[in-house]
């Protein structure tokens, strides 16, 4: 994704926060506030009050969560740095628009306007509130079955 791309992206989540209507009905379709403001305030405690039912694997712990932000697909994996909430999956877009900013005009509208976004690597963007240390991420990818998916995560 080019820098252009990016800062479109920045300014349409700008600008779909400042909306309503048939927006914020898409984005309750896929992502739920509540746990998504639920997630953001849990980062403090290493998202502790969050986790079920862990399971170690040989890349680090995940656990499981009744806390569904996005796509009702999210875990919370401690691996070789911080805890990290994280979930993935496909976003309806509409034309023109890429799931990125689908995603990001959403993360916009339920967390409000004391956040804002930026260019991250890897053409990510990244979410900070300036009352607030959590950084949200979002990133997209193409899965093992060449589908276009968007990732997001919550660090500390």
């Amino acid at each position: 994704m080019t820098g252009r791309a990016l800062i479109g992206g920045a300014v349409m989540l700008t600008l779909g926060a400042c909306s309503s209507g048939p927006v914020q009905q898409s984005v309750t379709t896929y992502l739920d506030c509540d746990d998504l403001k639920q997630a953001v305030a849990s980062a403090d405690n290493g998202f502790d009050d969050l986790k079920r039912g862990g399971r170690s694997t040989r890349y680090g712990r995940i656990w499981n969560t009744n806390v569904q932000a996005f796509d009702n697909a999210c875990s919370i994996v401690s691996a070789s740095g911080p805890t990290y909430y994280t979930c993935s999956g496909r976003i309806e877009a509409g034309a023109g628009t890429s799931q990125l900013e689908a995603a990001a005009s959403g993360i916009g509208q339920c967390l409000g306007p004391d956040w804002s976004s930026s260019p991250a690597e890897d053409g990510a963007l990244a979410f900070h509130n300036a009352a607030s240390t959590p950084t949200l991420t979002l990133k997209s990818f193409e899965n093992d079955r060449e589908a276009q998916m968007v990732m997001m995560r919550i660090d500390p």
